[in-house]
């Protein structure tokens, strides 16, 4: 655990050589929830393993007290590899399906968390998580047993979106959530941030140690070579007749700044720009997308594409655009801005906290006020206008990639 006392730090990446391995008993406590079959195998999401995985190469005594459930297995999990995992200890904790069946498991859980926590050296939990944050348990725990505690704040899913109507019960579930993990986080010897308006908002005490350091999940193999960069980016300048073509890659939710996508794409088309754009993903707005496709009559288009896995194939599709589009009107940081830079494509996206930290105005990518329909079919229009431009930009956002590869990431934390 580091020891300084900085605060209000942006770690850069350095050329500094591999850090000693930690051997204390480090236990991690989150909301993600291990699946389990008759057999006695583990399931976890593929991203979830990758992302353990890395932890296991500097923490040599490891154990995840996570939610597990025998039950059918949930689409896109992959069985735990016992080599991967050999490093690895689990603790099951119940895993509730209801905001009710949490409270009757609190009991259980707050005793098998008790007992984990003693054993622990160092402890680290989160704010976020459905249906009670782990941290709102974790917390006074660790103050009692006085154990050295880390928090990650890589969303704050707790938070109402700008511009969505709320009821009174998710206005007053959001209020004392905020409350709630201020204190867990105040609480805290060391907090990592993904962005610096998390820091600002939650961290209200200054004297405590804490870091910003951007999520990424893309891995070296998956950045393109600046030469192959430079060749892809030839083909789609030199393509004709001259068209910007954009992707939309993720839930297809208000809150991911869809329904201020579809409205620009109309103002583009009543204007018969040419501009194509490709939506992947699939939500509750999937219907208001067909439709808008349907509306469309002159040059702008949209074409849905269902989902594509994480992974090459996805990847390669990121090459064929100009920029992918980022409208979102929530702070968080979509994953998909350095998926998107390992392959030199900018980000057209709002200005909001999540964004404004892993976007540099106008050499990454452009930032515009987020929901506003207008604001985004002029920056959507001007891009058409400036293929050069993006050009440039997806160039330096691939050097931006090299920076912060989700190797790296760990590294830094």
């Amino acid at each position: 655990m580091p020891t300084s006392s900085v605060n209000n730090t942006e770690t850069q990446v350095t050329d500094s050589p591999h850090l000693l391995p930690i051997d204390k008993r480090y236990l991690l406590v989150l909301n993600i929830k291990s699946s389990g079959d008759e057999k006695g195998s583990r399931y976890l999401d593929p991203l979830w393993a990758k992302d353990l995985i890395q932890h296991f190469k500097y923490l040599t005594n490891f154990t995840l007290a996570a939610p597990h459930a025998l039950e059918p297995l949930p689409e896109n999990t992959i069985e735990v590899d016992a080599a991967s995992f050999a490093r690895a200890k689990f603790i099951d904790l119940p895993s509730p399906n209801s905001y009710a069946q949490s409270i009757l498991m609190l009991p259980a859980t707050i005793a098998k968390l008790w007992g984990a926590i003693a054993r622990a050296d160092i402890v680290h939990s989160a704010v976020a998580g459905w249906p009670i944050p782990m941290a709102w348990l974790v917390t006074p725990i660790v103050l009692i047993q006085r154990k050295p505690y880390l928090i990650v704040v890589e969303s704050a899913p707790w938070r109402l979106t700008p511009g969505i109507p709320a009821s009174s019960k998710a206005k007053i579930l959001a209020h004392i959530s905020e409350r709630l993990n201020r204190w867990c986080i105040n609480s805290a010897d060391l907090t990592i941030f993904t962005q610096a308006e998390y820091q600002q908002s939650l961290l209200t005490n200054r004297d405590k140690l804490s870091h910003i350091i951007n999520a990424s999940w893309i891995d070296e193999e998956n950045i393109i070579s600046e030469a192959e960069a430079t060749q892809i980016w030839q083909e789609k300048i030199s393509t004709s007749p001259k068209q910007l073509k954009i992707l939309f890659a993720g839930r297809l939710h208000p809150d991911k700044g869809v329904l201020v996508l579809l409205e620009a794409m109309k103002i583009l088309d009543e204007e018969n720009i040419s501009i194509k754009l490709d939506i992947l993903g699939e939500g509750k707005l999937l219907s208001n997308c067909q439709a808008a496709s349907k509306a469309l009559h002159n040059s702008a288009q949209i074409e849905i594409l269902g989902t594509l896995p994480y992974g090459p194939k996805l990847f390669e599709r990121f090459q064929q655009y100009h920029a992918v589009v980022v409208p979102s009107i929530s702070d968080e940081q979509p994953r998909i801005v350095y998926d998107a830079y390992s392959q030199a494509v900018p980000i057209l996206g709002s200005d909001t906290g999540g964004l404004r930290d892993c976007i540099e105005n106008e050499k990454t990518g452009i930032l515009i006020a987020p929901n506003d329909p207008l604001a985004l079919a002029n920056l959507l229009k001007q891009s058409a206008e400036n293929l050069n431009q993006l050009q440039n930009m997806g160039m330096a956002a691939r050097k931006k990639a090299c920076t912060l590869t989700h190797q790296e990431m760990h590294r830094q934390r």
